[in-house]
This record gives C-alpha cells, structure tokens and sequence, in this order.
C-alpha cells in the first residue's frame, strides 16, 4: 500500500506519515491539516495536504528489500 509522505522542513528528507493511501484518494480528498513526528530531528511537524504526497512501494531488486519510492 502507498504511504502519506511529507518533507522535514529542518532535514529536507521525506518522512512517511504512516497513512496508508492510494493516489485516487488522496487526490479526491478534502484539504486537511496534519502532524506527524519527525525521525530526522525528533520534533513534530504540522502540515498541510497540499505539502504531502503519496510514495508507491517499491518492488526489490534481487536480494533487495522492500521499500518506498521517495520522490
């Protein structure tokens, strides 16, 4: 399943909010407000959906491991 993915406004990594979520819905929902805590600097962050975007899973490479896309 595709995760909510947010950027750290301290780090500037992506951060997986956790919330399991398809593009179409993701798409078809209302502008929402958020936090999530951040591993990078240890804080929680408060964001918007239209701060957010939807990383697909990624299938391993042979002897890989499982993962999501990070744009």
């Amino acid at each position: 399943m595709s995760r909510l993915m947010i950027r750290c406004p301290e780090t500037g990594r992506a951060i997986s909010t956790d919330i399991p979520v398809s593009r179409e819905a993701f798409a078809a929902m209302p502008v929402f407000f958020s936090r999530t805590f951040c591993p990078h600097c240890r804080v929680t962050h408060e964001w918007f959906a239209k701060e957010a975007w939807v990383a697909e899973p990624v299938k391993p490479a042979r002897g890989g491991r499982d993962g999501l896309q990070v744009a």
